[in-house]
């Protein structure tokens, strides 16, 4: 799965346009970035649910830019210690 963000709304719907020329499935909505204020300021992204050759040099030529969505976890956190740790007293 590949994000490809607009700041646009009319570049988006021709990219859309132009993937659904080529029979390829997406789909467009808006999101809003984190603190993002303004509903208005929210970018259009078009997902596309096929790996495409040369997508992002497409997103590029038609104004928006691509982001792959990344498969799991982005770190491996730490293990746990299997037992308390226990203080000498003196």
């Amino acid at each position: 799965m590949a994000d490809v963000h607009f700041d646009e709304r009319d570049d988006a719907i021709a990219f859309v346009a132009s993937l659904g020329a080529q029979d390829v499935p997406c789909r467009l909505h808006r999101d809003e970035f984190a603190g993002e204020d303004d509903f208005e300021d929210a970018a259009w992204l078009v997902e596309v649910d096929a790996s495409l050759p040369g997508l992002a040099q497409r997103a590029e030529e038609a104004g928006g830019w691509l982001v792959e969505a990344s498969e799991g976890p982005a770190s491996v956190p730490p293990p746990l210690p299997e037992a308390p740790k226990r203080l000498k007293r003196a």
